[in-house]
C-alpha cells in the first residue's frame, strides 16, 4: 500500500505543496488523458510542465520537483530536515501517482456496482465545476431529473484534519441536491455499499 500519511502529510498539507495550482491538478489530468499505468502517468506530468497541450492542463512542476519542494519546506516549518529528499520525492510520487490512478480506477467500479444495484438509475462521472469545484464524483439522475451526488474517498479520509473534512463538505452544500460519501479501503474493497443503495433508494 502507497504510504502517504504521517508527518508529511501533516506538512504536504499546512504548506500547501500538493495544491492543484502550486502542483497539477492530477485528476483533471487523469480523466482527459487516461493513462494506463504509473509511468504514464508521471511522464503526462512532466510533459504537462514543460510543454503546451491542447488540453490546457498545466504542471508546475515533475513529481521530483514536488518531493524538491516537500523537502524543501521541511526547513521552514520544522526548522530542520527530518526527512531525506528521496523519502520526500517517494512520498508525492505515492500521493500523485498511486493513490491517484488507484481513486479513478475505483470511481469507475463505484459507478458499474451502483449501476447493477440501481438498474433505475443513469450513473455517471461527474466533470469540469462539479468535479474541480463540488468534489463529486459521481452523479445519479432519475428519468432526467438530477438526485444526487457521491464522493468516493479512502476510509483514511475520515481520520484527516477536520478543516480538511469541512473544506469538503461546505464544497458540496454549494449544490442543490445531496451528497453522499462512498468510502474504500487498503485493499481498494468498496465499504458499506448497501447502506448507501439504501439511503439512494430513499431518494425516489
Amino acid at each position: 500500500m502507497a504510504y502517504t500519511g504521517g508527518p508529511l502529510n501533516e506538512l504536504n498539507g499546512k504548506m500547501g505543496i500538493s495544491a492543484p495550482s502550486r502542483s497539477v491538478p492530477v485528476m483533471k489530468l487523469i480523466k482527459t488523458h487516461q493513462p494506463k499505468s504509473k509511468d504514464e502517468l508521471v511522464e503526462l506530468i512532466r510533459y504537462h510542465y514543460e510543454n503546451t497541450c491542447t488540453c490546457g492542463i498545466k504542471s508546475q512542476g515533475t513529481v521530483t520537483d514536488f518531493g524538491r519542494n516537500l523537502y524543501e519546506a521541511q526547513l521552514k516549518y520544522w526548522g530542520k530536515y527530518r526527512f531525506s529528499l528521496q523519502e520526500c520525492i517517494q512520498w508525492e510520487y505515492n500521493l500523485f501517482v498511486v493513490q491517484s490512478l488507484k481513486g479513478g480506477i475505483i470511481e469507475k467500479r463505484a459507478i458499474r456496482e451502483i449501476t447493477r444495484l440501481l438498474p433505475e438509475f443513469d450513473v455517471t462521472e461527474a466533470a469540469g465545476y462539479l468535479d474541480e469545484e463540488l468534489r463529486i464524483d459521481i452523479l445519479l439522475q432519475k428519468n432526467g431529473n438530477m438526485k444526487a451526488g457521491i464522493q468516493v474517498k479512502p476510509v483514511t479520509f475520515t481520520h484527516m484534519r477536520a478543516e480538511v473534512i469541512t473544506f469538503n463538505r461546505i464544497a458540496n452544500e454549494k449544490w442543490n441536491h445531496p451528497v453522499f460519501y462512498l468510502y474504500y479501503d487498503k485493499n481498494g474493497e468498496l465499504q458499506h455499499i448497501s447502506e448507501l443503495i439504501g439511503k439512494l433508494k430513499d431518494l425516489r
